[in-house]
């Protein structure tokens, strides 16, 4: 609850719902326009037609594909595709690297895009709305499991929880990181497993070797989703009267 005084300090603390409106509106129909024009012209399938001008580029050609894939984040085409390319074009660790890269720098433009446009709006609006106002709490606080277990466990689109975290109190540092290496396994999992499939295709034989990572990678990405899960559950669990009562200590009577 906050009081006004002769000086005006509270009058600080009240929202302004007017204000810089037009930004998340500026926003939501600039995302909306990059993927129409995706949709419309087909780029995420015209991306992966471009092999061969990235292999004449030579030693530009990784950081080529790290700026395609970042702009594929930021306009929010599925970049799933343009990621399998990676291996074959740049084998398996550069490929790796740059999907990694490109996937991560995607997600920070468009979380600062988000988090500059929008966030002030958002935070206004979740200070009349007390039950998203704990939504926003849980993400602030332990930003690092939820963005992990997000990461990890994609049930919604990478290229929308990028925006979406952006809007979240979650500190920039924090997103970063743990954006990078949560989805740092399946960028592994990505590369060696469209390598495989290359491989076997075209030669006939099963790479033992890559199948052994790609099959430890899936058993590494289900435990990291798991002990995230119990994580973030231990976090945001509400103690019992009993439990609160205890850690008081005894009550005397």
């Amino acid at each position: 609850m906050s009081t006004q005084n002769g000086s005006g300090e509270g009058q600080d603390q009240v929202p302004q719902t007017g204000r810089g409106w037009w930004r998340p509106v500026l926003l939501i129909a600039a995302i909306a326009v990059l993927w129409y024009i995706a949709w419309r012209y087909d780029l995420g399938d015209r991306l992966t037609n471009i092999r061969g001008w990235i292999e004449r580029l030579g030693l530009l050609g990784p950081l080529v594909f790290i700026m395609l894939r970042a702009g594929a984040g930021v306009a929010m085409i599925p970049g799933s595709a343009i990621s399998m390319t990676a291996g074959l074009l740049f084998g398996t660790v550069t490929g790796i690297v740059c999907v990694s890269a490109g996937k991560t720098l995607g997600a920070a433009a468009a979380f600062l895009i988000s988090r500059h446009f929008a966030r002030d709006a958002v935070a206004r609006w979740i200070a009349r709305k007390p039950r998203f106002g704990s939504l926003d709490r849980i993400v602030r606080e332990q930003g690092a499991v939820v963005v992990a277990l997000m990461r990890l466990f994609p049930a919604v689109p990478f290229t929308v929880q990028n925006y979406a975290f952006g809007l979240s109190g979650i500190s920039f540092r924090t997103y970063l990181f743990w954006s990078w290496l949560g989805m740092l396994p399946w960028a592994v999992f990505v590369v060696v497993g469209m390598n495989i499939i290359t491989e076997t295709l075209t030669t006939g034989r099963v790479p033992w070797a890559p199948l052994v990572v790609f099959g430890a990678t899936l058993l590494t990405i289900a435990a990291l989703i798991v002990y995230a899960f119990v994580r973030l559950r231990a976090a945001t669990r509400i103690p019992s009267q009993s439990e609160a009562e205890n850690k008081r200590g005894p009550t005397l009577h």
